[in-house]
This record gives C-alpha cells, structure tokens and sequence, in this order.
C-alpha cells in the first residue's frame, strides 16, 4: 500500500509518496474566509501588503494553545490539510513527522481536525529523531530546527541498536519572522542613512524588500557581501550590505540559538549538530555555531524528513490510538548528511588557561597540579566565601597535567561550563567560563600572553 509522508513544521509542509517528495510549500497562506477559493494558496507576495487577509501562526498557534484556539481550526484543515495532500494522498494513510514545538495536547487536536477532513494520520513522528536515523549518524545528535515563530534543538542519543530523543528546548517567538524583520529594519536604516529613502514607509515598498530579502542573506552569507537593489516609482534604490550587518541585525536570536544548544550539551561534549541545509544560508549562523568547539557539523536536505515519514511504519495501537514514535533504529539512513567544515569560522584558539580570574583577582593555575575552588578549598586555591547558595565547601577543581586543564567537579551542587551543565571530568579552554550554585558566581579562564602550559590542545 502506498503511504504518504508529511513534515509538519511551521515555516512549510512537505509531503511525500513513498520515498519521493510530492511537494514543498510555505505556511504563509491566504486565510480570509471572505475569500473562499484563494484559502490555503501560499500568500507571502502579499504577507505585507495584506496582512489581515494573510496567516503566518496557525501553527504555532496550536503549537502553544492547542484547544484554546478554534478560530484557527479552519485555516489548519482547510487551507493547510486539505489544500496540501491530494484526492489519493488523503486515502493512503499519512505518517506525519512532527517539530518539538508540538505538544501531545496539540497532536491531539491536529489528528482530531485530521479526521474531520477524512485524513487517515497513520503515525506520528518525532522530526529530529527521524532525520538522524535518515542521515545514518550515531553517537549523540543536536537538531536545530528554524521554524517561522519557534527555533528548536532536540537532544537524539544513541541506545544500543535505537536512535531515540531524549530532550528537547524550544524557543518561542524568535523564528525566521523575527530573523526577516530584525534584517528588513537594517536594510531600512542602510538605505535611510545613504538615500534618504526609507522602504518601510509604505507597504508596497516594504512587501517588495521582503521579496528580495531571502536572497540577499543567501548571498551575504555566501559570498561576504551583497549588493540589494530596490524598484521604486523612480530611480532604484541601491544599498550594500555585509554578513557582519546582516549577523549583528541577528545577534538577540542567535543567542538563543546558542543558549538552546549550550542546554542540551553536556559541557565540552563532542556531539554532533546537525542542521536543515536552509540554514546554513542564514548569514552569520554557521559563525555563532563554530563557537561549540569539538562539536562536529552536518546537514540534510529540505526534502529529507517528508521522505523518510513516508517510508516509516505505522504505529497505531490495538485501541486505535496514534502514537508519537521517537526512536528508529541505526542503520536505515536514506542518505549520507554533508559534513560541514567550520575551522576558518571559529574566532578562538584552543589553548590550555594559566590563570583563573574571580572578583578582580587572578589565580596562577599550577604548571602540575590541582587547583581547588570551593568555601573552604586547600590551601592556595580559590576560596569563594559563606553564604553563596548553591556552592560546595569543596565544589570542583583544575587539573593541570601533561600541558592540558581537567574541570573536575566534586559538588551535587550545579557547576556550569560555557553555559553547558558540568556532568563530568571535562577538558577546558582559555576563554572558557565557570559558574558555581546559583544564581552563580562566575570564574573566567584566561590565558595570560596567549599561551598555555603547553602546546595549544585540539
């Protein structure tokens, strides 16, 4: 029998047959009852010009109310299910790989609007899982997922002979929208301070930059720079614009970005990230990424997770019930994902630290040797003081040995590396951060001269 396999993310639905993609279509839709026959046709030519006639969150919507939003259901049957799936996809029964913003609540109210449109949902899929499994990499995977109101990582390890997700942050409101819209008030003041004219004074002027503007952060990202050349009433109007503009318009979500990621890392962990190929054209992202040292980096095709639910079994229970899969077996990949090489992007030097830093005060690390930080360390080490919650009398140490430094921790008590939960012995950097309890007292690893007890470890 023939299965049909459907992506279900904000940004777009894809849909497959059997291992191939039928299509690929962006959730910006026309949605204005008024106007029956255009419902559910991509809308983004006029997500500027009309945007009450025009839905970029029913998704995310669901995503993050579920029930509490009736109003939507209407757009998500109607101008999503129904327009998306053909008269013979809709009778075959739909494998449907899901994005971590779902909850099981709002699953429940998709398979329910399913139904009422006579869509058989034969399964549901966790995306990042499945993607992993597709790409035939083991071991411990980060997913970053961009969606259009979200941005997701999903924490997928290895068990035995299951690749099976484990944790998952979703970060709500800091999607490819808000990436466009930080990038169209930059353009915007770009060409204000060299033309004097402003492209968002008008809504025509500004739908037209939001056209041109995937394609010029495609370019950026690429080649360094681009130039950006506006049609007006009168003469273009010309800008040119870097990766660096481009980055710091963005740096409020990367951060996130970055923070998602430091949150499913165990500290100093050689995982693997691994990333939808459209992101790798987000200018300044691959940079930010580079920043998780030892990590190594892939990506996959767009098509590839439609094809994969295509291709998954169903898992329906005896009872009826659709389940959530979340763990496929290693060895079925479909296809290799591209290994990406991010040494040239990557601003630091892995060199070991010689000196700890704390209130103004700096430690001198032992050439051999083991420097203590706690309430009450041995003699010569850190001693951090009473009433700090959270840290230990004795809460981690540095190793020094063999021109490297090992962060030992000793304490139940938090110890946070970069941003990244401590769960172990862990190598560290010059230019890496301590922090100790909470809130938090912070210990910046430094490297005084540039050099290290040796040579610069890799």
């Amino acid at each position: 029998m023939s299965v049909t396999g459907l992506h279900l993310l904000d940004a777009a639905l894809a849909v497959a047959s059997d291992g191939s993609l039928s299509s690929s279509s962006p959730s910006v839709v026309h949605a204005d009852p008024a106007r029956a026959a255009m419902m559910g046709r991509p809308a983004g030519d006029i997500a500027r010009l009309a945007p009450r006639q025009v839905s970029t969150d029913h998704w995310a919507t669901i995503a993050r109310e579920a029930g509490n939003a009736p109003a939507l259901a209407a757009v998500v049957a109607r101008a999503e299910l129904r327009m998306r799936l053909d008269d013979v996809q809709r009778e075959t029964p739909v494998q449907c790989a899901v994005s971590a913003a779902f909850s099981a609540e709002s699953l429940g109210v998709i398979l329910a609007l399913a139904r009422r449109e006579g869509i058989r949902i034969g399964g549901f899929h966790d995306a990042a899982a499945l993607a992993v499994a597709s790409v035939g990499l083991t071991g411990v995977t980060l997913v970053l997922e961009f969606g259009l109101a979200h941005v997701a990582a999903t924490r997928v390890e290895q068990v035995d002979d299951q690749l099976r997700r484990r944790a998952a942050v979703v970060r709500r409101g800091i999607g490819l929208l808000a990436l466009r819209q930080a990038w169209l008030r930059m353009v915007s003041e770009a060409m204000v301070l060299r033309t004097r004219f402003d492209p968002l004074h008008e809504a025509a002027s500004e739908q037209r930059l939001h056209d041109l503007l995937d394609d010029a952060a495609a370019r950026a990202a690429i080649s360094g720079s681009t130039d950006l050349e506006l049609p007006t009433g009168r003469d273009p109007v010309r800008v040119g614009l870097s990766r660096d503009q481009f980055t710091e318009a963005a740096d409020d979500i990367y951060r996130e970005v970055l923070a998602a990621l430091h949150e499913l890392r165990p500290a100093g962990s050689r995982v693997n990230i691994l990333i939808d190929e459209t992101a790798t054209r987000l200018p300044g992202l691959l940079g930010r990424l580079a920043a998780l040292r030892g990590c190594r980096f892939y990506s996959f095709g767009s098509s590839l997770i439609a094809r994969a639910a295509s291709l998954a079994d169903a898992r329906v229970d005896d009872d009826g019930a659709v389940t959530l899969q979340r763990g496929y077996p290693v060895g079925a990949a479909l296809e290799s994902a591209s290994e990406l090489d991010l040494s040239n992007l990557a601003n630091f030097v892995d060199t070991a630290p010689t000196h700890a830093l704390w209130e103004g005060r700096a430690f001198v690390l032992p050439q051999s040797g083991v420097l203590e930080i706690g309430r009450e360390p041995a003699l010569g080490g850190i001693r951090l003081g009473e009433g700090l919650a959270g840290v230990s009398r004795l809460h981690c140490s540095l190793c020094a040995e063999g021109g490297a430094v090992t962060l030992i921790p000793h304490s139940a008590q938090e110890t946070w590396l970069n941003d990244e939960r401590v769960r172990g012995r862990v190598r560290i950097q010059s230019g890496d951060r301590l922090r100790l309890g909470t809130p938090g007292v912070s210990i910046e690893l430094i490297a005084v001269g540039g050099a290290g007890h040796g040579t610069p470890q890799r």
